[in-house]
């Protein structure tokens, strides 16, 4: 029996230090909530420490006129407003027209419409007008049509420029005839050394 007891009291000293263990973590999880809680505040007084030092710098300049009529005069040259610049309803700042346009600004092509009739298809015959008829004040329109017919798979032609008219000589240079007669010798000595090699 007695080694029965103790073999229990080793069982109770581990189970005790167990439960003593689980009744501790706790405290630690809350230890540690409490530390980050506390590292949080103490940023947020660094900073609110910062924009104090940064709002007491700024209240410094601005308590000092001298110091902001100077640096208007040497970088901004702000002026106070005159009474001109003043305008008196909606109606004025509306019609405000006095500002400087660029040239060209309102200098834009206007917009033409036009109708064109499928081609290829005849026009309706003239029917012949009655007697009773009245006559009409409108004049009848009359759309111009192409003589020779279009053709969308020819190239259009475009006028020469000097863009093309270099390229034009670039082409001449490359494709003269002493170039091509090189190209043309050493295509045809490739060719006798591949029938020779073979």
């Amino acid at each position: 029996m007695l080694m029965a007891a103790r073999k229990l009291q080793g069982i109770g000293l581990v189970l005790l230090v167990l439960i003593f263990a689980m009744m501790l973590y706790p405290v630690s999880l809350k230890v540690a909530a409490t530390r980050s809680e506390l590292a949080r505040i103490n940023h947020q007084i660094e900073r609110t420490r910062d924009n104090i030092r940064y709002l007491e710098s700024e209240l410094a300049v601005r308590a000092s006129m001298r110091q902001l009529e100077q640096w208007n005069a040497d970088s901004f040259g702000y002026s106070a407003p005159d009474a001109s610049q003043y305008l008196s309803s909606e109606r004025q700042l509306a019609s405000l027209d006095g500002l400087p346009r660029a040239r060209g600004a309102n200098e834009v092509a206007p917009v033409l419409m036009a109708m064109v009739s499928p081609v290829g298809t005849p026009e309706p015959a003239a029917t012949p007008v009655k007697a009773e008829a009245k006559p009409t004040a409108e004049k009848p329109v009359v759309l111009a049509q192409a003589e020779t017919p279009v053709r969308s798979d020819s190239a259009p032609r475009l006028a020469p420029t000097r863009r093309r008219e270099q390229l034009k000589m670039i082409e001449d240079q490359l494709l003269a005839e002493s170039t091509l007669a090189d190209l043309k010798r050493a295509a045809a000595r490739e060719a006798k050394e591949g029938k020779s090699g073979q």
